[in-house]
């Protein structure tokens, strides 16, 4: 009896010193990028410890988002479900479930949502959310403090401010979002924090946050969700001449405990035979963040049982806001030593929407059947074929999309409301696919896609990148436009909403191609901040 009990009680003793081996998971969620961004996909870019990472690991050659815009694409990141499925009020009262929605940046998350990190804390794992937020919601709680552009950050009154602030927003992310730990945190974009023109872009209060979060989590699996800011506006270039001091969160005491000074970055720039601008600046401060927070990893001895997923959100003008290719393709990188084989490359359509069933499959967490969109692409990490999805489906605004890689089939149809108010000459032009007056990215893809009024539209993006050619017309593509019809129609049945594919008789007619040429006419010079000179366009723009 005993011995019995003896060797019971070693059982328990030797169970409690188990180690943990499910995986930590690490997601670099970056803002505004194409793949070509980032060296790792064959261009110069100042971004060597991000292409490491993918020699490390394997590169995705197929990867994007579902919708080319930030808050429905992290949206999808933390719920692995489409935007067209939020369940946020606001949502469903300007998007009744009796008529198509529109996916802007209107798709916000709500409590009624369960996300990434609320199935790993379920799961036992330690979860943290650092950067960007930008999912919206109800902020009376979090008591935006106001300041002059002439305030002076140091004052003890404004830190103070802006910590309580901070804490607010933290607190709100843990309650929203359910993670354990939230730091660094920006509700939406800098522009919208209370100094906006002394405290934008600072990676290196970032970089602080999520390393902070990687020293609390002790023995435990965690999960670290951190979203930085390139290459979203303002101006990256126009950081380095601030103090790097002043965050939106209060004052960092030492800028550079993790990064090199900004006079260090910009010397390596020209050292290296960068132009200092908005895009280099941006690429180089991102690269020296992941840069310390893989240091760090190497330092706790965490490295070698970490799953590191490099993504961006959505990809850039001319096709943010749209259903076009250039701004939903993005980079994507993935390292995860004895899994994933170095130097490897990935051709499988994947999504942001895969993200979560993927971690969660690598956690050992199943996810119960039919709860999300996303379709775990954990078999391509580990070498097998044939699980992964096939077909990639895209929604913003009005329009909708299918693809399988290499050929898109895209729609526009309008609401009933919509048309009449067309009919009624209620519009001085025609509403580009948001139905939001003048919106400056749907804007820009109009400008630079000739059929983005054509209620169908079917391309080959791998030889058409910029998808200048519709094939809707060619008898030769008639095979294959059945197939993707077929398979858009079988996607869109998934959703609560309707979208009826039946053509509209309105949008064939004279009186709106009228409404579509005024549209053209307003141009883009009203847009400030676009540049077509900086920007890679289409042929012949």
């Amino acid at each position: 009896m005993k011995i019995t009990i003896l060797l019971f009680l070693l059982a328990v003793l030797s169970s409690c010193h188990e180690t943990d081996n499910r995986p930590n998971v690490i997601i670099f969620f970056s803002d505004d990028m194409r793949d070509v961004d980032i060296s790792a996909y064959g261009r110069k870019q100042p971004t060597p410890n991000i292409e490491k990472l993918s020699e490390a690991g394997a590169i995705f050659t197929n990867a994007y988002c579902s919708s080319g815009m930030c808050t429905p694409s992290r949206y999808t990141l933390m719920t692995g479900n489409f935007a067209g499925r939020c369940q946020d009020e606001g949502f469903l009262k300007e998007n009744p479930k009796t008529k198509p929605y529109s996916i802007a940046w209107n798709t916000h998350l709500s409590e009624k949502d369960k996300t990434i990190a609320e199935y790993l804390n379920e799961a036992g794992y330690y979860t943290g959310f650092v950067g960007k937020y930008h999912l919206g919601g109800d902020k009376s709680s979090l008591s935006f403090p106001k300041f002059g552009d002439d305030v002076n950050p140091y004052l003890p009154e404004v830190d103070n401010k802006l910590k309580v602030y901070q804490k607010n927003l933290q607190e709100y992310i843990k309650k929203v979002a359910g993670f354990d730990f939230a730091a660094s945190v920006l509700f939406g974009n800098y522009e919208r924090n209370p100094i906006p023109k002394k405290c934008f872009h600072n990676f290196e209060w970032m970089t602080k946050g999520a390393i902070d979060f990687m020293e609390s989590a002790d023995d435990k699996p965690f999960f670290l969700y951190v979203a930085t800011t390139a290459l979203h506006g303002p101006p990256h270039n126009e950081a380095l001449e601030l103090d790097a001091h002043f965050t939106p969160g209060g004052i960092l005491e030492n800028p550079t405990e993790f990064h090199p000074s900004r006079e260090q970055l910009r010397s390596r720039l020209i050292n290296e035979g960068f132009e200092v601008n908005h895009h280099n600046v941006g690429l180089a401060m991102l690269d020296d963040h992941v840069a310390a927070v893989l240091k760090k990893l190497e330092e706790l001895g965490k490295a070698e049982n970490t799953l590191v997923v490099f993504m961006a959100d959505h990809g850039v003008e001319p096709g943010k806001a749209s259903c076009y290719e250039v701004g939903l393709k993005v980079p994507m990188a993935v390292k995860w030593p004895r899994v994933v084989q170095p130097n490897s490359e990935i051709n499988q359509n994947t999504q942001i929407v895969d993200l979560l069933p993927t971690v969660l499959e690598a956690a050992g967490a199943p996810l119960p059947k039919n709860k999300v969109d996303g379709i775990s692409f954990l078999g391509a990490l580990k070498g097998e074929d044939g699980k992964g999805r096939k077909y990639l489906y895209f929604e913003n605004g009005y329009s909708r999309a299918i693809s399988d890689g290499t050929y898109k089939y895209m729609t526009l149809r309008y609401p009933e409301n919509v048309i009449q108010e067309m009919k009624d000459g209620k519009h001085d032009y025609a509403p580009n696919h948001l139905n939001v007056p003048m919106q400056v990215n749907a804007q820009i893809a109009i400008i630079y896609h000739p059929y983005y009024f054509d209620q169908n539209q079917l391309y080959n993006y791998v030889d058409d990148y910029w998808e200048q050619n519709n094939l809707i017309s060619n008898p030769k593509y008639s095979d294959k436009f059945e197939e993707l019809n077929k398979q858009l129609r079988f996607q869109l049945q998934k959703f609560d909403h309707p979208y009826p594919l039946k053509k509209q008789e309105f949008l064939e007619t004279d009186e709106f191609k009228e409404l579509t040429k005024k549209t053209y006419a307003l141009g883009t010079d009203f847009i400030y901040w676009w540049n077509p000179e900086e920007r890679e366009l289409p042929p012949g723009y």
